[in-house]
């Protein structure tokens, strides 16, 4: 079939990069012509403000930029935030649409993403290494192009339908889709409820599925309420799918640039709010493991560095995998190294992102993840309390985990072929 897969684009985010990885790959081993399509907008515009503090970034001296962030930090660490979601367009450049067709821009358009080595390795992941057939969408009427040349639309996993992730986009609902078939797996809302600005629109887009695949258990009952339905099911994130040697031949082509000790333990933290949580929660692992090597890959090129260890700025996707499997502990707030580290059977710690009472909060994906197996005594809570000593029994966890890699595949493939 000709599938046209709609999900985040990779970016050094690597949860987000992998698992559309993972999806796209899947979909290639069942023999259909995977197309990802994406229009480079999936960020929420920025306002006056937000352009101007970005402007100072580049401007302010970076001791004068750290104090107002610690400052910042200091005054809304347990501050409850207040926030509607940005609904987004679907933009229409035809600027650079022709731009776009003008020789050499391919080679501009690398040198202004790729800005230091991560995002050289990102470009190189997504664009020179075979992984995706990639589409960027810049018109409307590329979107009515994309239509009418396609079988299937298949929207595909992380947060993109969280309307707190960068807003509401109605790229992730397939509203440009005519009348060809949608289905989605493993797409992710990711909240206790949905915000009623977009509550009628997402019921109206979503009603155009013929099946739906959720990643967790709270986001099917949510769908189903709103749509009144029952047959939204719950599935794994698309990087379950591929096997421990499918991801170890992946991470065969890490390219370090820094030799490995022994042991260590893997740090990988896309929040920053909470870093004073995290370096207690990474000091109190090197005690308790007796692990004194840190290695921290820090994916957005902060100087964010923990437990005294080595940050490394330059690692890709082969290199994330590659550091978070050979590790001996794990250190995240990130659900996709939690993903990864049930995947290689690691013991780890994990730190929550948010304030539960935070709207827009992620913390529901990371309770239904973890609580599913059993496993909620994994989530750091303070230095005094430290029931994540306990090691993960991989006995247990790894059957259930195997069903539902099982039963998810089966999903996919139904939701396929009917």
């Amino acid at each position: 079939m000709r599938i046209k897969l709609v999900t985040f684009a990779p970016h050094p985010n690597f949860g987000t990069c992998l698992q559309s990885y993972a999806l796209n790959h899947v979909l290639r081993k069942m023999g259909h012509d995977v197309e990802f399509i994406y229009n480079g907008r999936e960020k929420k515009p920025l306002t006056i403000v937000q352009r101007l503090k970005k402007l100072l970034r580049h401007i302010l001296p970076k001791s004068i930029i750290r104090k107002y962030k610690k400052r910042k930090y200091q005054t809304t660490i347990n501050v409850p935030t207040k926030k509607a979601p940005v609904i987004l367009e679907l933009p229409n450049h035809r600027l650079l649409y022709l731009l776009s067709r003008l020789p050499g821009y391919e080679k501009l358009y690398k040198a202004y993403k790729c800005k230091n080595l991560q995002w050289k390795k990102v470009y190189k992941f997504t664009f020179e290494d075979g992984n995706f057939k990639m589409r960027r969408i810049y018109t409307h009427k590329q979107y009515d192009e994309v239509s009418t040349e396609t079988d299937l639309f298949i929207t595909g996993s992380d947060q993109i339908w969280n309307p707190y992730c960068g807003g509401f986009n109605p790229m992730m609902f397939v509203e440009f889709g005519s009348d060809k078939k949608r289905i989605a797996y493993s797409s992710s809302i990711s909240q206790p409820e949905l915000p009623e600005l977009v509550k009628e629109r997402m019921k109206r887009d979503l009603l155009k599925f013929s099946h739906i695949g959720v990643r967790e258990q709270r986001s099917v009952e949510l769908l189903n309420e709103l749509m009144g339905r029952t047959d939204v099911r719950l599935v794994v994130d698309p990087t379950y799918l591929l096997s421990v040697e499918e991801w170890t031949a992946f991470s065969n082509m890490a390219a370090l640039e820094l030799p490995l000790p022994e042991r260590y333990i893997f740090c990988y933290f896309v929040g920053g709010q909470h870093r004073d949580i995290y370096e207690q929660m990474v000091q109190d692992a090197k005690r308790f493991t007796g692990i004194e090597d840190v290695i921290t890959l820090e994916c957005y090129n902060r100087p964010l560095n923990y437990g005294g260890g080595r940050l490394y700025k330059d690692g890709g996707p082969y290199e994330w995998v590659y550091l978070l499997q050979h590790s001996s502990y794990v250190c995240m707030d990130s659900f996709h190294a939690t993903v990864f580290a049930l995947k290689f059977k690691k013991d780890f710690v994990h730190a929550l992102k948010n304030i539960d009472s935070e709207t827009g909060s992620q913390n529901t994906r990371m309770y239904d993840i973890i609580g599913r197996y059993g496993l909620r005594y994994k989530i750091y809570v303070s230095h005094e309390k430290m029931d994540w000593h306990q090691p993960v029994d991989y006995s247990t966890v790894t059957p259930i985990l195997d069903a539902e890699i099982k039963e998810s595949m089966k999903f996919l493939k139904y939701e396929i072929e009917n």
